[in-house]
Protein backbone atom coordinates (compact mmCIF):
# COMPACT_ATOMS: atom_id res chain seq x y z
CA UNK A 1 0.00 0.00 0.00
CA UNK A 2 1.04 3.50 -0.22
CA UNK A 3 2.61 5.28 2.46
CA UNK A 4 -0.20 7.89 3.21
CA UNK A 5 -2.51 4.54 3.13
CA UNK A 6 0.02 2.91 5.77
CA UNK A 7 -0.40 5.57 7.98
CA UNK A 8 -4.44 5.93 7.90
CA UNK A 9 -4.24 1.75 8.80
CA UNK A 10 -1.77 2.65 11.53
CA UNK A 11 -3.85 5.77 13.37
CA UNK A 12 -7.01 3.28 12.62
CA UNK A 13 -5.79 0.49 14.87
CA UNK A 14 -4.06 2.56 17.23
CA UNK A 15 -7.45 4.17 17.94
CA UNK A 16 -9.25 1.10 18.23
CA UNK A 17 -6.59 -0.36 20.62
CA UNK A 18 -7.37 2.54 22.93
CA UNK A 19 -10.47 2.10 23.35
CA UNK A 20 -9.54 -1.92 24.14
CA UNK A 21 -7.01 -0.29 27.08
CA UNK A 22 -4.28 -2.99 25.99
CA UNK A 23 -1.76 -3.70 28.63
CA UNK A 24 1.59 -5.79 28.71
CA UNK A 25 2.47 -8.16 26.38
CA UNK A 26 -0.83 -8.06 24.12
CA UNK A 27 0.21 -4.09 23.92
CA UNK A 28 3.33 -4.48 22.97
CA UNK A 29 2.85 -7.13 20.45
CA UNK A 30 0.26 -4.91 18.60
CA UNK A 31 2.69 -1.68 17.99
CA UNK A 32 5.56 -4.48 17.18
CA UNK A 33 2.93 -5.62 14.23
CA UNK A 34 2.17 -2.12 13.37
CA UNK A 35 6.33 -1.54 13.31
CA UNK A 36 6.95 -4.74 11.11
CA UNK A 37 3.71 -4.23 8.69
CA UNK A 38 3.01 -0.43 8.44
CA UNK A 39 5.95 0.36 8.78
CA UNK A 40 7.56 -1.19 5.53
CA UNK A 41 3.53 -0.10 4.07
CA UNK A 42 2.70 -3.90 4.59
CA UNK A 43 -0.79 -5.23 5.01
CA UNK A 44 0.41 -8.98 5.37
CA UNK A 45 3.42 -10.94 5.96
CA UNK A 46 3.86 -14.76 5.64
CA UNK A 47 7.26 -14.88 6.93
CA UNK A 48 7.32 -13.84 10.19
CA UNK A 49 9.40 -15.08 12.96
CA UNK A 50 8.06 -14.81 17.10
CA UNK A 51 11.73 -14.01 17.93
CA UNK A 52 11.34 -11.06 15.51
CA UNK A 53 8.09 -9.27 17.88
CA UNK A 54 10.43 -10.48 20.76
CA UNK A 55 13.13 -8.34 19.36
CA UNK A 56 11.39 -5.50 17.92
CA UNK A 57 9.64 -5.10 21.63
CA UNK A 58 12.98 -5.22 23.24
CA UNK A 59 14.05 -2.29 20.78
CA UNK A 60 11.32 -0.03 21.71
CA UNK A 61 12.03 -0.39 25.75
CA UNK A 62 10.25 -3.52 26.77
CA UNK A 63 10.94 -6.57 28.45
CA UNK A 64 12.00 -9.85 26.72
CA UNK A 65 9.07 -11.97 26.68
CA UNK A 66 8.71 -15.58 26.32
CA UNK A 67 8.07 -16.87 23.06
CA UNK A 68 5.03 -18.12 24.23
CA UNK A 69 3.55 -15.16 25.98
CA UNK A 70 4.14 -13.34 22.48
CA UNK A 71 2.05 -16.60 20.54
CA UNK A 72 -0.99 -16.33 23.02
CA UNK A 73 -0.57 -12.63 22.85
CA UNK A 74 -1.32 -12.72 19.31
CA UNK A 75 -3.33 -14.96 19.20
CA UNK A 76 -5.74 -12.99 21.56
CA UNK A 77 -5.69 -9.68 19.10
CA UNK A 78 -6.17 -12.34 16.63
CA UNK A 79 -9.43 -13.09 18.34
CA UNK A 80 -10.43 -10.04 19.06
CA UNK A 81 -10.35 -9.17 15.52
CA UNK A 82 -7.28 -6.57 15.41
CA UNK A 83 -5.42 -8.65 13.23
CA UNK A 84 -5.05 -11.67 11.48
CA UNK A 85 -2.50 -14.65 13.03
CA UNK A 86 -1.90 -17.94 11.39
CA UNK A 87 0.64 -19.66 13.57
CA UNK A 88 3.60 -21.79 11.82
CA UNK A 89 3.28 -24.93 11.55
CA UNK A 90 6.22 -27.62 11.22
CA UNK A 91 9.51 -26.82 11.20
CA UNK A 92 11.33 -24.56 9.12
CA UNK A 93 8.22 -22.60 8.84
CA UNK A 94 7.10 -18.77 9.56
CA UNK A 95 3.81 -17.64 10.91
CA UNK A 96 1.22 -15.24 8.69
CA UNK A 97 0.24 -12.36 10.15
CA UNK A 98 -1.77 -9.46 8.43
CA UNK A 99 -4.04 -6.21 9.44
CA UNK A 100 -8.14 -7.15 9.70
CA UNK A 101 -9.81 -6.30 6.64
CA UNK A 102 -12.26 -4.01 8.82
CA UNK A 103 -9.42 -1.77 8.94
CA UNK A 104 -7.71 -1.88 5.34
CA UNK A 105 -11.29 -2.30 3.47
CA UNK A 106 -10.87 0.75 1.58
CA UNK A 107 -7.20 0.53 1.21
CA UNK A 108 -6.06 0.04 -2.07
CA UNK A 109 -3.55 -3.04 -2.49
CA UNK A 110 -0.79 -2.08 -4.86
CA UNK A 111 -0.35 -5.49 -7.41
CA UNK A 112 2.93 -6.63 -8.23
CA UNK A 113 4.24 -8.02 -11.33
CA UNK A 114 6.10 -11.14 -11.98
CA UNK A 115 9.39 -9.83 -11.04
CA UNK A 116 8.10 -9.01 -7.86
CA UNK A 117 7.98 -4.45 -8.87
CA UNK A 118 5.13 -2.56 -7.73
CA UNK A 119 2.62 -2.21 -10.60
CA UNK A 120 1.54 1.70 -10.84
CA UNK A 121 -0.33 3.96 -12.96
CA UNK A 122 1.68 4.89 -15.61
CA UNK A 123 -0.03 8.49 -16.89
CA UNK A 124 1.72 11.16 -17.07
CA UNK A 125 5.12 9.43 -17.06
CA UNK A 126 7.00 9.57 -20.30
CA UNK A 127 8.94 5.65 -19.44
CA UNK A 128 6.40 2.82 -19.00
CA UNK A 129 9.31 0.93 -17.56
CA UNK A 130 9.46 3.15 -14.75
CA UNK A 131 8.46 2.15 -11.34
CA UNK A 132 8.35 3.40 -8.05
CA UNK A 133 11.60 1.40 -6.25
CA UNK A 134 14.94 2.98 -7.54
CA UNK A 135 17.62 0.38 -8.84
CA UNK A 136 20.29 -0.88 -6.42
CA UNK A 137 23.20 1.51 -5.79
CA UNK A 138 26.41 -0.07 -5.83
CA UNK A 139 28.20 -0.13 -2.53
CA UNK A 140 30.44 2.44 -3.17
CA UNK A 141 29.82 5.26 -5.63
CA UNK A 142 31.34 4.71 -9.33
CA UNK A 143 32.66 8.13 -9.74
CA UNK A 144 36.71 8.85 -9.68
CA UNK A 145 37.78 9.73 -5.89
CA UNK A 146 40.04 12.54 -5.67
CA UNK A 147 43.29 11.91 -4.05
CA UNK A 148 43.69 12.21 -0.38
CA UNK A 149 44.65 15.61 0.33
CA UNK A 150 47.93 15.90 1.90
CA UNK A 151 49.79 18.22 4.59
CA UNK A 152 52.21 19.87 2.40
CA UNK A 153 54.55 20.98 5.13
CA UNK A 154 54.72 17.49 6.24
CA UNK A 155 57.76 15.42 4.94
CA UNK A 156 56.35 13.34 2.04
CA UNK A 157 56.52 9.47 3.10
CA UNK A 158 57.89 7.90 5.95
CA UNK A 159 61.15 7.38 7.08
CA UNK A 160 63.43 5.50 4.81
CA UNK A 161 64.54 2.46 6.16
CA UNK A 162 66.05 0.94 3.24
CA UNK A 163 67.85 1.45 -0.50
CA UNK A 164 67.80 -0.23 -3.50
CA UNK A 165 70.46 -3.29 -4.30
CA UNK A 166 71.46 -4.12 -7.37
CA UNK A 167 72.42 -8.11 -7.97
CA UNK A 168 75.55 -6.83 -8.97
CA UNK A 169 76.53 -6.07 -5.56
CA UNK A 170 75.25 -8.95 -4.40
CA UNK A 171 77.50 -10.68 -6.57
CA UNK A 172 80.29 -8.83 -5.67
CA UNK A 173 80.46 -9.50 -2.78
CA UNK A 174 79.97 -13.29 -3.04
CA UNK A 175 82.75 -13.33 -5.23
CA UNK A 176 84.72 -11.92 -2.87
CA UNK A 177 84.12 -14.26 0.34
CA UNK A 178 87.03 -15.83 1.90
CA UNK A 179 87.91 -20.07 0.57
CA UNK A 180 86.46 -21.06 3.96
CA UNK A 181 82.90 -19.08 3.22
CA UNK A 182 83.09 -19.95 -0.80
CA UNK A 183 82.96 -23.58 -0.29
CA UNK A 184 79.93 -23.79 1.77
CA UNK A 185 76.82 -26.05 0.50
CA UNK A 186 73.92 -24.09 -1.75
CA UNK A 187 71.71 -23.94 1.24
CA UNK A 188 74.04 -22.32 3.15
CA UNK A 189 75.32 -19.96 0.63
CA UNK A 190 71.41 -19.14 0.18
CA UNK A 191 71.51 -18.67 4.27
CA UNK A 192 74.30 -16.44 4.03
CA UNK A 193 73.13 -14.52 0.92
CA UNK A 194 70.26 -13.53 2.46
CA UNK A 195 72.30 -11.85 5.53
CA UNK A 196 74.65 -9.95 2.84
CA UNK A 197 71.33 -8.60 1.11
CA UNK A 198 69.95 -7.48 4.25
CA UNK A 199 73.26 -5.33 5.32
CA UNK A 200 73.02 -4.01 1.38
CA UNK A 201 70.11 -3.04 1.75
CA UNK A 202 70.32 -1.24 5.01
CA UNK A 203 73.16 0.92 3.02
CA UNK A 204 76.36 -0.56 3.75
CA UNK A 205 78.53 -0.98 0.40
CA UNK A 206 80.31 -3.91 -0.56
CA UNK A 207 83.84 -3.57 0.31
CA UNK A 208 83.15 -3.10 4.11
CA UNK A 209 80.85 -5.64 4.41
CA UNK A 210 83.92 -7.93 2.77
CA UNK A 211 86.84 -6.14 5.29
CA UNK A 212 84.09 -8.04 8.12
CA UNK A 213 84.37 -11.48 6.48
CA UNK A 214 87.40 -11.36 5.28
CA UNK A 215 89.34 -10.85 8.82
CA UNK A 216 91.59 -13.61 9.75
CA UNK A 217 89.55 -16.55 11.14
CA UNK A 218 90.64 -19.05 14.02
CA UNK A 219 92.36 -22.17 13.25
CA UNK A 220 89.64 -24.42 14.53
CA UNK A 221 86.33 -23.02 13.29
CA UNK A 222 84.08 -26.07 12.58
CA UNK A 223 81.06 -23.79 11.47
CA UNK A 224 82.62 -20.91 9.27
CA UNK A 225 79.29 -20.09 8.29
CA UNK A 226 78.23 -18.97 11.90
CA UNK A 227 81.41 -17.08 12.31
CA UNK A 228 80.16 -15.49 9.69
CA UNK A 229 76.60 -14.88 10.76
CA UNK A 230 77.96 -13.95 14.04
CA UNK A 231 80.20 -10.99 12.40
CA UNK A 232 77.58 -9.47 10.58
CA UNK A 233 75.22 -9.24 12.78
CA UNK A 234 77.84 -7.65 15.92
CA UNK A 235 79.62 -5.53 13.60
CA UNK A 236 77.34 -4.39 10.48
CA UNK A 237 74.62 -2.88 12.12
CA UNK A 238 72.44 -0.03 12.15
CA UNK A 239 72.27 2.38 8.85
CA UNK A 240 75.39 2.35 6.64
CA UNK A 241 76.77 5.13 4.50
CA UNK A 242 74.65 5.25 1.88
CA UNK A 243 71.06 5.10 4.14
CA UNK A 244 72.24 7.39 6.89
CA UNK A 245 72.15 10.84 4.90
CA UNK A 246 68.74 9.64 3.12
CA UNK A 247 67.48 9.46 7.25
CA UNK A 248 69.23 12.29 8.23
CA UNK A 249 67.72 14.50 5.26
CA UNK A 250 64.19 12.94 6.22
CA UNK A 251 64.78 13.68 9.89
CA UNK A 252 65.92 17.10 9.19
CA UNK A 253 62.69 17.88 7.29
CA UNK A 254 60.48 16.16 9.37
CA UNK A 255 62.17 18.52 12.43
CA UNK A 256 61.57 21.90 10.45
CA UNK A 257 58.24 20.75 9.44
CA UNK A 258 57.42 20.03 13.30
CA UNK A 259 59.09 23.48 14.38
CA UNK A 260 57.26 25.64 11.65
CA UNK A 261 53.97 23.69 12.92
CA UNK A 262 54.33 24.40 16.38
CA UNK A 263 55.59 28.18 15.36
CA UNK A 264 52.44 28.90 13.41
CA UNK A 265 50.48 27.53 16.10
CA UNK A 266 51.66 29.29 18.60
CA UNK A 267 51.30 32.67 16.53
CA UNK A 268 47.77 31.64 16.25
CA UNK A 269 47.53 31.81 19.74
CA UNK A 270 48.80 34.78 20.45
CA UNK A 271 47.04 36.69 17.67
CA UNK A 272 43.71 35.34 19.49
CA UNK A 273 44.72 36.09 22.66
CA UNK A 274 46.02 39.56 21.83
CA UNK A 275 42.80 40.47 19.90
CA UNK A 276 40.71 39.27 22.95
CA UNK A 277 42.48 40.91 25.90
CA UNK A 278 43.69 44.12 26.65
CA UNK A 279 47.85 44.97 27.75
CA UNK A 280 46.52 45.15 31.32
CA UNK A 281 45.29 41.49 31.01
CA UNK A 282 48.15 40.27 29.41
CA UNK A 283 50.44 41.51 32.07
CA UNK A 284 48.16 39.50 34.56
CA UNK A 285 48.32 37.04 32.26
CA UNK A 286 52.48 36.86 32.33
CA UNK A 287 52.41 37.14 36.36
CA UNK A 288 49.74 34.42 36.61
CA UNK A 289 52.12 32.32 34.04
CA UNK A 290 54.97 33.72 36.58
CA UNK A 291 53.52 32.79 39.84
CA UNK A 292 51.92 29.24 38.50
CA UNK A 293 55.46 27.66 37.09
CA UNK A 294 57.99 29.45 39.46
CA UNK A 295 59.85 31.25 37.11
CA UNK A 296 60.20 33.87 34.84
CA UNK A 297 58.82 33.71 31.21
CA UNK A 298 61.78 33.21 28.68
CA UNK A 299 59.35 33.68 25.98
CA UNK A 300 56.47 36.18 26.73
CA UNK A 301 55.02 35.51 23.49
CA UNK A 302 55.15 31.66 23.79
CA UNK A 303 53.61 32.01 27.46
CA UNK A 304 50.54 34.30 26.31
CA UNK A 305 50.01 31.27 23.29
CA UNK A 306 50.18 28.57 26.01
CA UNK A 307 47.60 30.02 28.36
CA UNK A 308 45.26 30.46 25.12
CA UNK A 309 45.49 26.81 24.61
CA UNK A 310 45.32 25.65 28.35
CA UNK A 311 42.20 27.93 28.85
CA UNK A 312 40.61 26.85 25.90
CA UNK A 313 40.75 23.46 27.58
CA UNK A 314 39.83 24.46 30.98
CA UNK A 315 36.66 26.42 30.01
CA UNK A 316 35.70 25.71 26.38
CA UNK A 317 31.94 26.74 26.89
CA UNK A 318 33.26 30.58 28.08
CA UNK A 319 34.60 32.97 25.57
CA UNK A 320 38.25 33.15 25.32
CA UNK A 321 38.27 37.09 27.16
CA UNK A 322 36.11 35.94 30.33
CA UNK A 323 38.12 32.30 30.47
CA UNK A 324 41.95 34.01 30.54
CA UNK A 325 40.45 36.44 33.01
CA UNK A 326 39.32 33.34 35.39
CA UNK A 327 42.42 31.73 34.84
CA UNK A 328 44.38 34.39 35.60
CA UNK A 329 42.35 35.81 38.66
CA UNK A 330 42.39 31.74 40.11
CA UNK A 331 46.22 31.77 39.71
CA UNK A 332 46.97 34.47 41.40
CA UNK A 333 44.79 34.02 44.32
CA UNK A 334 46.13 30.60 45.14
CA UNK A 335 49.66 31.42 44.81
CA UNK A 336 51.29 34.27 46.44
CA UNK A 337 53.99 36.22 45.25
CA UNK A 338 57.41 34.66 46.38
CA UNK A 339 60.96 36.39 45.63
CA UNK A 340 61.64 34.52 42.19
CA UNK A 341 65.57 34.57 41.81
CA UNK A 342 66.87 36.06 38.97
CA UNK A 343 68.40 33.50 35.65
CA UNK A 344 70.18 34.25 32.94
CA UNK A 345 68.78 34.32 29.57
CA UNK A 346 70.62 33.50 26.84
CA UNK A 347 69.11 36.12 24.79
CA UNK A 348 70.49 38.91 22.36
CA UNK A 349 67.63 40.68 24.12
CA UNK A 350 66.33 41.83 27.67
CA UNK A 351 63.34 39.69 29.02
CA UNK A 352 61.66 43.07 29.95
CA UNK A 353 61.68 44.22 26.89
CA UNK A 354 60.23 41.21 25.11
CA UNK A 355 57.69 41.38 28.02
CA UNK A 356 56.72 44.86 26.73
CA UNK A 357 56.85 43.55 23.40
CA UNK A 358 54.78 40.74 24.30
CA UNK A 359 51.60 42.78 25.58
CA UNK A 360 51.56 45.90 23.66
CA UNK A 361 49.81 43.36 21.15
CA UNK A 362 50.34 42.29 17.41
CA UNK A 363 50.64 46.22 15.99
CA UNK A 364 52.75 46.54 12.66
CA UNK A 365 55.13 48.38 14.82
CA UNK A 366 55.43 46.27 18.22
CA UNK A 367 56.75 49.58 20.54
CA UNK A 368 54.50 52.54 19.10
CA UNK A 369 52.03 50.78 16.50
CA UNK A 370 52.22 52.92 13.53
CA UNK A 371 51.97 51.10 10.26
CA UNK A 372 55.67 52.25 8.86
CA UNK A 373 57.07 48.38 10.98
CA UNK A 374 60.21 46.77 9.12
CA UNK A 375 61.31 42.95 10.01
CA UNK A 376 64.14 43.32 11.78
CA UNK A 377 66.28 40.20 11.51
CA UNK A 378 68.76 41.16 14.86
CA UNK A 379 65.34 40.57 16.92
CA UNK A 380 65.39 37.03 18.44
CA UNK A 381 61.40 36.11 17.85
CA UNK A 382 59.72 36.69 14.04
CA UNK A 383 56.57 37.28 16.02
CA UNK A 384 57.70 40.40 17.24
CA UNK A 385 60.54 41.73 15.07
CA UNK A 386 58.41 44.30 13.73
CA UNK A 387 59.91 47.94 14.41
CA UNK A 388 59.63 50.95 12.71
CA UNK A 389 63.02 52.97 11.76
CA UNK A 390 61.90 56.25 14.82
CA UNK A 391 61.44 52.86 17.15
CA UNK A 392 64.43 51.45 15.95
CA UNK A 393 67.53 53.44 17.15
CA UNK A 394 66.45 52.59 20.74
CA UNK A 395 65.91 48.78 20.76
CA UNK A 396 69.42 48.86 18.46
CA UNK A 397 71.09 50.87 21.91
CA UNK A 398 69.29 47.83 24.04
CA UNK A 399 70.66 45.24 21.70
CA UNK A 400 74.43 46.70 21.74
CA UNK A 401 74.26 47.09 25.71
CA UNK A 402 73.08 43.26 25.83
CA UNK A 403 75.54 41.96 23.91
CA UNK A 404 78.68 43.91 25.24
CA UNK A 405 77.21 42.27 28.92
CA UNK A 406 77.13 39.07 27.37
CA UNK A 407 81.04 39.55 25.70
CA UNK A 408 81.85 40.49 29.04
CA UNK A 409 80.50 37.66 30.94
CA UNK A 410 82.37 34.84 28.11
CA UNK A 411 85.48 36.70 28.73
CA UNK A 412 87.60 35.61 31.85
CA UNK A 413 88.98 37.45 34.43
Amino acid sequence: MRFSDATTVRERVEAHASQMRLRGARQHALTAVLKLLCGWSKITDDRVGLPQIVELITAAGGRRYDLKTIGRALAGLAADEVIVYRPAQGRGTRAFIAIHERFVGDIEVLGRDRSGRVITDYRGHPDPDSVTFSQPHPYKDQKIYPPTPRNETQPQGSRPTGVDVSSEDLREVLRGLPEPLARLPKHLRWMLGRELRQRLEAGWRPDQILDVLAAPMPADVERPWRLALWRLRHNVVGSGPRLRPLQQAWDAQASAASRAAADDATARWYSDVAAATSAQLRAELLRADEAKFGRRAKDPVAALAAAGRRVARLFPEMPLSAALARWAEDVLAAHEPKAVAAEHVATSLSTDLLIELAISGGCSCVVCGCDRGINRPELPLKAMATVCDQCWPHIAADLAVDTGADTDERIPA
